[in-house]
C-alpha cells in the first residue's frame, strides 16, 4: 500500500522519505520486526529505489543501519548514525522525535526534561489544565462551605 501511495502521488525526491516515516513510526511502537519488514518490502517493491543496500538516498541507508542498530542496542552506535545523518533527518522535523523515543526504548536514554508545553498552543494547555486544577479546588470549597446537608 505504501508503494501504491507514494509513487504516484509523492515527489521523486521524497520516496525515501515515505518508509523513514513508517519504519520511525514502528520502532517508536516497540515494533521492530512489522519496520523491518516495512523496509525491506518498499525497497524491494518500489519502482524509483535502486536495488540495495547500500542505497543511493542517504535517509535509506540511515533506516536500514538503524534497523542494524537497534538489533545490537548499543547506544554509541545509534548516538554516531544519528549525527552522521543529520542533514538527511534535518528534512523533516518529525524524524528527530520519532529517533528521541526510539533512543528512550531501545537503547536507555532518559527522556528530555521539558518543564512545559511550548508555544501557542502549549500556553493553552498549561492554561486549560491549570484553570482546572483551580475549579476542582473552588469546587471543594463550595462544597466543603454548603449549610444545606443531603442525606
Amino acid at each position: 500500500m505504501l508503494v501504491e501511495y507514494s509513487a504516484p502521488r509523492g515527489f521523486r525526491s521524497e520516496v525515501d522519505m515515505f518508509v523513514a516515516q513508517a519504519v520511525l513510526q514502528f520502532l517508536c511502537l516497540k515494533n521492530k520486526s512489522g519496520a523491518s519488514v516495512v523496509f525491506s518490502t518498499y525497497t524491494e517493491k518500489h519502482p524509483s529505489i535502486e536495488k540495495g543496500p547500500p542505497f543511493v538516498q542517504p535517509l535509506l541507508n540511515f533506516i536500514w543501519f538503524l534497523l542494524l542498530a537497534v538489533d545490537g542496542g548499543k547506544l554509541t552506535v545509534f548516538t554516531v548514525l544519528c549525527e552522521q545523518y543529520q542533514p538527511s533527518l534535518k528534512r523533516d522535523p518529525m524524524y528527530n522525535e520519532y529517533l528521541d523515543r526510539i533512543g528512550q526504548v531501545f537503547f536507555g536514554v532518559p527522556p528530555k526534561q521539558s518543564p512545559s508545553y511550548g508555544g501557542l498552543l502549549g500556553n493553552l494547555l498549561n492554561s486549560l489544565m491549570g484553570s482546572g486544577e483551580e475549579e476542582d479546588g473552588a469546587e471543594e470549597a463550595l462544597e466543603d462551605s454548603s449549610p444545606i446537608e443531603l442525606d
